[in-house]
């Protein structure tokens, strides 16, 4: 039987190489904040190991439960990052995920995922962003 031991931390800790290393066999849970308008990063990885690339980057060996590619991630300055050098988060995120759908001014549907922080009005702050009357539902 497979070890199906999902590892979460406490606090939003930047992805390090000494806490991957230590996580090779485990699941972990990783993520990116993002804002409303950017594709939410948010997954669940088995944790192979460590590898360099042809660059010489340190790359992350894994296999992707769900959510963005890790494997694609790199180390810059101790911690793991996008090819766009935004840090890659480990364990639960301290935030929520909405998903809001309202309607242009031009009669246009639009449905956008985005998240909040567990004490913030989510449906205001989508509101003020889309400058429009808007339905908020949280799904994680």
């Amino acid at each position: 039987m497979l070890n199906k031991a999902v590892t979460t931390m406490d606090q939003d800790t930047k992805l390090s190489a000494d806490y991957i290393d230590s996580q090779i066999g485990n699941i972990i849970e990783y993520y990116d904040r993002w804002e409303f308008g950017e594709e939410p990063f948010f997954g669940k990885a088995r944790i192979k190991g460590l590898a360099d690339d042809e660059f010489g980057k340190l790359r992350i060996i894994c296999e992707v439960l769900e959510g963005s590619d890790l494997e694609l991630a790199y180390e810059e300055e101790d911690n793991f990052v996008h090819s766009d050098n935004r840090p890659i988060y480990a364990g639960a995120p301290p935030f929520e995920i909405y998903s809001a759908n309202w309607v242009t001014t031009d009669g246009k549907k639009k449905k956008q995922t985005f998240i909040s922080l567990p004490n913030e009005n989510a449906r205001a702050y989508a509101a003020q962003l889309t400058n429009s009357k808007v339905v908020v539902k949280r799904i994680y």
